[in-house]
């Protein structure tokens, strides 16, 4: 079990009435015994990752995935607090032993920037 966070930021002021909605962007995941699952763009260059993920997660409000407003301070605090739980990024040869080549498949997304676990493949 886990929770999604997003950023909603805010529409552009030139925008039609169409796509005057804000945008939502997945920030990442806390599951538990886990460390916080950080969601990144597959543009980003992998040794930016954690410095444009917080730009964008400045960009708008943060809320859970049942709508609570969360402050970028508490969203810190919690990825700390979870810093010392199972990593994504470390290689599991159980794992690996088990799923085969889908384990390899699913762990290309996977890296780590300023010691915390990032993906950039849409994961929820």
């Amino acid at each position: 079990m886990g929770t999604n966070y997003y950023i909603h930021t805010p529409p552009c002021a030139a925008a039609c009435e169409h796509c005057a909605a804000s945008e939502e962007l997945h920030l990442g995941k806390s599951s538990a015994g886990w460390r916080f699952g950080f969601q990144a763009d597959p543009e980003w260059p992998r040794e930016q990752a954690y410095s444009l993920w917080l730009e964008r997660a400045k960009a708008g409000a943060i809320k859970d995935e049942y709508g609570g407003s969360v402050t970028l301070d508490d969203l810190l605090a919690l990825i700390e607090a979870k810093q010392s739980g199972r990593s994504h990024t470390a290689y599991d040869p159980e794992e690996a032993r088990i799923h085969g080549w889908l384990y390899e498949r699913l762990r290309a997304g996977d890296f780590e920037c300023g010691g915390y676990d990032f993906c950039d493949r849409a994961f929820s």
